[in-house]
């Protein structure tokens, strides 16, 4: 910082000039060379005194010094543009800051908040000085330039205020943030005065801070000494730091001579070194020289006593504790044991000893083989009974309609009568079987006859084709889709049909097969929808058979234990009101409140949405409902997230393909709108019905009354809305208060969903793949009526061109040896029990995988390697093929193969007696086959060598594609056996968990048999009930004919021929039933000749009408046409909101209504 005397000096010297023209400024003064617009001092003649030139240049520095000021005042104008005080009185108006805050303003905005502008000067003014200094030092301005604010408010250093103005405008112009500042020296005139008055201030100025000085001159030689005297310090540090640059230049240049001589340095100190130590070792070696003999004498006496020493010791040792060493043994066998199982089931390549020792894990034990025996047999009564409840809920909701009918239309109680005792007759057929004798029935597969067992192993291929190949139902699924190509009724067969076809998924293989249908309908689907929206609104097929799926008895138990103890929950707060609507909630109020005090509301009813929300006790209620509500939202939600893991794998899958498939269709769209879809599969397709209706999907028993309903249907709503993601908007707008908990619930919910389709693919899931079946010994059973395989038959014949477009397709061969069905199957293939289809394929040579051939090669020779390691060992497998065989391996060979059929008669002839119906079927395989699979050669008559010389040709065949090599002794295929051994491991936990399912859901589905047992019974009490009415009108006289009609006559014929129907015949003219608007129309007839014909409604079985259509020519009746109408497709009709109906092949149109009216009032 400056200090202010040595800013002032300059100015107080100029006060000794008297007047301004003691120097000549006259625009005719030369300038100083090079320095334009500097004034070149000229001495007057009237200027006395020798010291002119001093005074000369003191007026030429008040010059520049005002000069200085109106550039400063220009540079000024020009950055904030306006105009300020005159050159005179800059000094003056720039004390209160005003102008200098504008200019901080003007390059650092937010530097300056705001301007306090007062016309008296005060204190308050120094803030938009330090406005001004904020700007400066944020630019980074040097302190040394910035003036202190007692300079400019006290005009203690006016002159360094000008100056840090200069250099402010300097720094600015460098960074293109202002104008530059103009030179003007020269170019700007003050008067004398001016001058003059400027001179005075700058005295008074620096009388306030010090006298001056009196001035000394002194000599040259004087100020030398004054010079060197007080610049003795900084001389002594100038050459400290010469001496020092001086030094380190000489340690540089010798440091740098030795990095250039490195090498040579290194090399000589090695040639020291080395020279050195082997002189001190020639030295040693010639002292032990001179003492071999002797040292090698001591040192083998020395070893000698050593050894024997610790060897006694270890010999003691062992005797005391020979009882731990023992247990030490026992342990490090057990480890051994343990790591060699380890290195078998975690390790890449375990060796070849180790994969020996767990080899008898592969075989099947007793115990493997009953829980095999009792799982085969728990499928098939849980299909077995899932057909049979099925089949009863069915035909329940038939009853159920016929009797809704019955009420509707006064029907005879003979038709309730029939359909009720077809259940048990229906029931007892199916589990009768037709007699055996039947042997040209076309209506039944079970006849012995060669064209009856050829036709059920083409429908054995057919279905087995249907259930391995998803294609085809896929596209049929699709198809169903579409409204119009199927009825309701071919829909619900289809479903029945592929249910059954795939076991209601209670096998792994069957689940497996259907989830990768499901897979392949997803991908059909989606590749014709426009967008994710089409996805989520659509009505597919395939969603419906999936809900089908998920919910059935395995799955059930999981929404049970889920949302069973919640629903209870609502379901058991009696005074639980969820209703979010203020005028239901004031509505419900005015009630209460008659209800409590026995006399009318004194509020008004009629109210609109507003006013009842205005209502204290409204109002308050309603917001208890809406705390209430997100308390059991928050506990829905909770339970729905905490329970992931516990969800069914289908469900998670079936989310997992829907986002792949929507991601492949529409790459571009978000990964919040897949989500989104996800989650309306999860929530709103799986999860929201059995909140609504819980009883429906046993989560719990009992009848939910409608309040109850109510308040699960608000739960709902909340969850739904929190699941899309979406807040409450005006359709909901008094739900809009719980849009924050929405949005932050929705947050969890979505990311619930993203964790939902982590899952593995099903191949790993259920340890299975497309090649299962070749290496089973047990074919897949399906149990079905020859109705439903006629059914689907005929379906697939008719949509061959769309499901199978190829000639070669193998569905098109299988059908074209099959031919159509027989004619007439609806009405006769009824009754005749259920068939056991053993699927089969045909088709094994045609698979999709081109590996399929090399695949089969690779277990084939597997099984040679592993019956050869059984009787040979080796380091590694190549070194076994590579032994030879001796007499004693070909004899344990024979004795492992005894051992082997002994086991395998044994399990056989268990599982004949148990009666297994598949192992029946697969008796004659058995023993044609010696126990495998029908793909797989028999071992039992080969000798050891040719076993042996078949596995090297395998493995010879396995390495010229890649599958093995020798590099690593044939390392892979013993990896294969161990894989095997580590999945016969799964298997049986698999098994023992598939076991608990099977009894979970076979007692499931018993409390399912008994519920519809129950309903059966109230449905038989309620027809006893309407025989007991029927049996009190018993004397009820017979209707009265009018003697002489047409009716009259035609009774009296009917009773001469003795033909009188036992409920009645009754005759009209088609005139008279025209009138009655039963008859509509007749084809091809005028209305002017409906006289003269007659028709004749009869009825000789209850349900059944005789139609007989007459006419008269000439006095001669000739009979037009006969047909039969059963009272059930009347009521079909009805049912179906079918108002007209066609008779006589579409010859005569009637009202269904009038003409049930007319046949119930007869």
């Amino acid at each position: 910082m400056l200090s202010n005397s040595r800013e002032t000096r300059p100015i107080s010297a100029l006060i000794s000039v008297s007047s301004i023209a003691d120097l000549t400024l006259s625009g005719d003064t030369e300038d100083v060379t090079g320095m334009k617009g500097r004034i070149r001092l000229t001495r007057d003649d009237g200027v006395k005194g020798g010291r002119w030139m001093d005074q000369s240049r003191k007026q030429v520095q008040a010059y520049d010094y005002l000069c200085h000021i109106g550039e400063a005042k220009e540079w000024i104008e020009a950055c904030i543009c306006e105009e300020i005080d005159a050159i005179t009185t800059l000094e003056e108006s720039l004390r209160n800051g005003v102008v200098l805050a504008k200019l901080a303003r003007y390059f650092d905005p937010p530097s300056v908040k705001r301007i306090f502008v007062h016309p008296v000067l005060q204190y308050k003014h120094s803030d938009n000085i330090n406005c001004l200094f904020k700007a400066m030092r944020k630019l980074k301005l040097p302190e040394i330039f910035i003036f202190e604010l007692t300079d400019l408010y006290d005009k203690k250093n006016i002159p360094k205020v000008i100056y840090c103005i200069h250099a402010l405008s300097h720094m600015l112009a460098t960074r293109g943030m202002a104008p530059n500042m103009k030179n003007l020296v020269g170019e700007l005139q003050f008067t004398d005065a001016e001058i003059h008055a400027t001179r005075q201030e700058e005295l008074e100025l620096m009388e306030e801070e010090d006298p001056p000085e009196p001035e000394t001159l002194l000599s040259n030689q004087e100020l030398r000494d004054l010079f060197w005297a007080n610049s003795t310090d900084s001389i002594v540090r100038c050459q400290q730091l010469f001496r020092g640059a001086l030094e380190r230049k000489r340690f540089l240049a010798r440091r740098n001579l030795h990095y250039d001589m490195e090498e040579f340095l290194i090399c000589l100190q090695a040639q020291g070194r080395g020279e050195l130590a082997r002189r001190r070792y020639r030295a040693r070696l010639d002292e032990l020289y001179d003492f071999e003999p002797e040292v090698v004498k001591i040192q083998a006496h020395m070893r000698g006593f050593l050894q024997r020493k610790r060897f006694a010791e270890r010999q003691q040792f062992y005797q005391d504790n020979m009882e731990k060493i023992v247990k030490m043994q026992s342990v490090f066998r057990a480890k051994a044991a343990g790591d060699a199982y380890r290195s078998l089931t975690t390790g890449a390549s375990p060796p070849i000893s180790t994969v020996k020792t767990f080899l008898h894990l592969l075989n099947d034990s007793d115990f493997d083989f009953e829980e095999e025996l009792e799982l085969e047999n728990l499928r098939q009564l849980v299909v077995r009974h899932i057909r049979e409840n099925t089949q009863s809920d069915a035909q329940l909701n038939e009853l159920d309609i016929k009797i809704a009918l019955l009420v509707q239309n006064h029907i005879t109680l003979d038709e309730v009568l029939k359909t009720t005792s077809s259940l048990t007759k229906k029931k007892a057929q199916r589990r009768m079987s037709m007699p055996i004798s039947a042997t040209s029935n076309p209506f039944t597969l079970k006849s012995l006859d060669r064209e009856s067992r050829d036709r059920l192993v083409l429908y054995q291929q057919l279905f087995y084709l249907l259930q391995t190949q998803p294609a085809y139902f896929s596209k049929l699924f699709f198809m169903m889709s579409k409204t119009g190509l199927f009825s309701d009724r071919i829909k619900k067969q289809i479903e029945g049909v592929v249910l059954t076809l795939f076991g209601y998924a209670q096998n792994s293989r069957e689940e497996y097969l259907l989830l990768k249908l499901f897979k392949q309908s997803i991908f059909e689907e989606v590749e014709q929808i426009l967008n994710v929206n089409d996805f989520m609104r659509g009505n597919f097929m395939f969603v419906k058979m999936v809900m089908i799926y998920v919910r059935g008895a395995k799955e059930r138990r999981y929404l049970r234990d889920l949302l069973g103890p919640l629903v209870r929950q609502v379901l058991e707060d009696d005074f639980l009101d969820l209703e979010s609507d203020p005028l239901m909630i004031y509505k419900a109020s005015i009630n209460n409140e008659e209800l409590r005090t026995g006399r009318p509301s004194e509020r008004p009813l009629h109210i609109d949405h507003t006013e009842a929300l205005n209502d204290p006790e409204t109002r308050t209620t309603f917001i208890r409902h809406l705390q209430e509500l997100r308390l059991r939202t928050e506990m829905f939600l909770d339970a729905i997230l905490e329970s992931l893991p516990r969800m069914p794998y289908g469900i998670r899958y079936i989310a997992k393909e829907v986002g792949n498939a929507l991601r492949s269709k529409f790459p571009q769209e978000s990964e919040e709108n897949i989500t989104k879809a996800v989650g309306n599969l999860i929530y709103y397709r799986y999860l929201n019905p059995a909140i609504v209706a819980p009883e429906g999907f046993d989560v719990i028993e009992g009848v939910v009354s409608p309040m109850q309903r109510k308040n699960l249907a608000e739960i709902s709503k909340m969850l739904n809305q929190i699941s899309v993601g979406k807040l409450f908007a005006d359709d909901n707008v008094y739900l809009k208060p719980l849009n924050e908990y929405v949005g932050y619930a929705g947050v969890r919910f979505a990311k619930y969903f993203k964790n939902v389709v982590e899952v593995e693919e099903p191949e790993k899931q259920f340890d299975v793949n497309q090649y299962i079946d070749q290496v089973n010994t047990i074919r897949p059973t399906v149990y079905m009526s020859p109705f439903e395989i006629f059914t689907m038959h005929a379906m697939l014949i008719d949509k061959i061109d769309i499901l199978a477009p190829e000639l070669d397709d193998p569905l098109r061969v299988i059908l074209s040896e099959l031919n159509n069905p027989p004619s007439g199957f609806e009405e006769h293939s009824q009754g005749h029990g259920e068939v056991c289809l053993a699927l089969q394929n045909r088709f094994t040579a045609n698979l999709d995988d081109p590996d399929m051939d090399l695949k089969h090669l690779f277990v084939e020779t597997k099984r040679y390697i592993l019956s050869i390691i059984r009787i040979q060992s080796g380091r590694n497998l190549m070194e076994i093929l590579e032994r030879r065989v001796t007499l004693h391996e070909e004899q344990a060979w024979e004795d492992l193969k005894a051992t082997e059929m002994n086991r395998q008669q044994h399990h056989h002839q268990r599982r004949i007696e148990n009666g297994s119906e598949s192992s029946l079927a697969e008796s004659s395989q058995w023993r044609s086959g010696g126990g495998h699979g029908p793909n797989m050669v028999d071992m039992n008559a080969m000798r050891f060598i040719e076993l042996k010389q078949r596995a090297i040709d395998g493995i010879l065949q396995l390495e010229s594609t890649g599958k093995v090599t020798r590099k690593n002794g044939y390392q892979d295929m013993i990896n294969a056996i161990a894989l095997d051994i580590r999945t016969k491991h799964r298997r049986r936990i698999q098994r023992a968990a598939e076991l608990s399912q099977v009894k979970q859901t076979l007692s499931n589905l018993t409390e399912k048999k008994h519920f519809l047992e129950s309903q059966i019974k109230s449905y038989h009490d309620y027809v006893e009930s309407c025989m007991n009415n029927i049996t009190t009108k018993k004397g009820k006289k017979q209707r009265y004919i009018m003697p002489f009609t047409k009716q009259y006559f035609h009774i009296r014929n009917l009773q001469r021929h003795g033909k009188v129907p036992q409920f009645g015949s009754f005759k009209y003219t088609a005139q008279r039933l025209f009138e009655k608007g039963v008859l509509l129309n007749l084809e091809g007839v005028s209305p002017k000749q409906y006289s003269q014909i007659s028709l004749t409604i009869s009825c000789d079985e209850p349900g059944l009408f005789q139609i007989e259509a007459e006419t008269s020519i000439m006095m001669v009746r000739l009979p037009v046409s006969t047909m039969e109408l059963r009272l059930e497709d009347l009521l079909q009709c009805q049912f179906n909101n079918i108002q007209i109906m066609s008779l006589f092949d579409d010859m005569a149109k009637v009202n269904v209504n009038l003409l049930l009216f007319l046949v119930n009032k007869k």
